[in-house]
């Protein structure tokens, strides 16, 4: 039997399944970056999900076009980290999905059976933190599996 330290690890197949939560910030980018290139084999299907909510309060409620040309915005966006990080054939996926972005990430991640979320943070703190919540926490809190989160 072969015994294994961390100076030598034994084999392993790596992660098959990894779903990032996409909002569009800078972080979240960073998320799929390491997702791409830190954690991704090329056995690794990837989704990449973005949750489409309208804002709580604004000064004019916006339209179904307003709220469609956002999401349409991100998906294109997507769209094109999936051709470009795709040219060798991985499996990425482009979900966009309405409703609020931890309970949308959480049923994909169910879906699907992720074996890893991985999520940006937005560095929210102290009283902005409190009022909007934070995704990254509560991703953390309730997901039941691993939870990355990239600053």
């Amino acid at each position: 039997m072969r015994s294994s330290s961390w100076t030598d690890p034994a084999p392993r197949e790596g992660l098959r399944r990894i779903l990032v939560a996409y909002d569009g910030s800078e972080s979240s980018a960073r998320a799929v970056q390491f997702a791409l290139h830190g954690l991704a084999g090329p056995a690794t299907e990837l989704w990449i999900v973005y949750a489409s909510e309208a804002p709580r309060s604004v000064a004019e409620p916006r339209t179904e076009e307003e709220q469609g040309s956002e999401s349409s915005a991100i998906e294109e966006s997507l769209r094109a980290i999936q051709s470009r990080e795709d040219p060798g054939g991985r499996r990425i996926h482009v979900w966009v999905r309405e409703g609020r972005p931890s309970a949308v990430v959480l049923a994909a991640a169910a879906e699907v059976n992720a074996e890893l979320i991985v999520v940006g943070t937005r560095g929210l703190r102290g009283a902005r933190r409190l009022v909007l919540g934070s995704v990254s926490n509560e991703l953390v809190t309730r997901s039941g599996r691993p939870v990355a989160v990239i600053p």
